[in-house]
């Protein structure tokens, strides 16, 4: 139970700080700073473990698991679990979620109903369409898949074993073609 709650602490530590962070500084990468100030909470978790007793000083010793080294691993996987499979995918969806921010535009319209011209320049809260594009070319501009030169956006080594690994599994879970 050590491990449960010394990991739930740590998930929700990260999310107040995560969140913190992301209202008073403009991030360009939001992942790979999420992902950074996770990595972060885990040599965190790891020292409370140690430094707590196996009790927590209120729980039942039923509840105390006296293996330390799998009760501390499983804490780990529980915590990175919380990220990777719940903050990490909440962030996607919110930020990154092409269909989810057009209904979010929708629904900010007083009408509460949009043409297809009008979602093109109110897309992304007034933004438009065209700084969706130009963020997301960004984006791969900035992790080094892609590379932007004379106006054409060019796969770079590293984008082309990316979008590779992207086609083969697109391809094995039967995506491609899909709407």
């Amino acid at each position: 139970m050590k491990a449960l709650l010394l990991a739930l602490a740590c998930s929700l530590l990260f999310a107040l700080l995560i969140t913190l962070y992301l209202r008073m500084v403009e991030v360009r990468q939001r992942a790979a700073t999420m992902l950074r100030l996770f990595l972060a909470t885990v040599p965190l978790y790891l020292v409370l473990y140690a430094a707590t007793p196996s009790d927590l000083g209120f729980l039942s010793p039923r509840l105390v698991e006296p293996r330390y080294v799998p009760a501390c691993l499983f804490g780990l996987f529980v915590h990175s679990a919380l990220f990777f499979g719940g903050w990490l995918q909440l962030y996607n969806l919110a930020d990154r979620g092409f269909s989810l921010r057009i209904l979010t535009d929708i629904y900010e319209s007083p009408e509460r109903a949009l043409t297809a011209p009008e979602l093109q320049t109110r897309y992304g809260g007034g933004r438009g369409m065209d700084w969706m594009l130009d963020k997301r070319v960004q984006g791969i501009v900035d992790t080094g898949t892609a590379s932007l030169a004379d106006g054409r956006v060019r796969l770079t080594p590293k984008g082309a074993r990316t979008a590779r690994i992207s086609a083969t599994l697109r391809s094995f879970l039967q995506l491609d073609g899909r709407q």
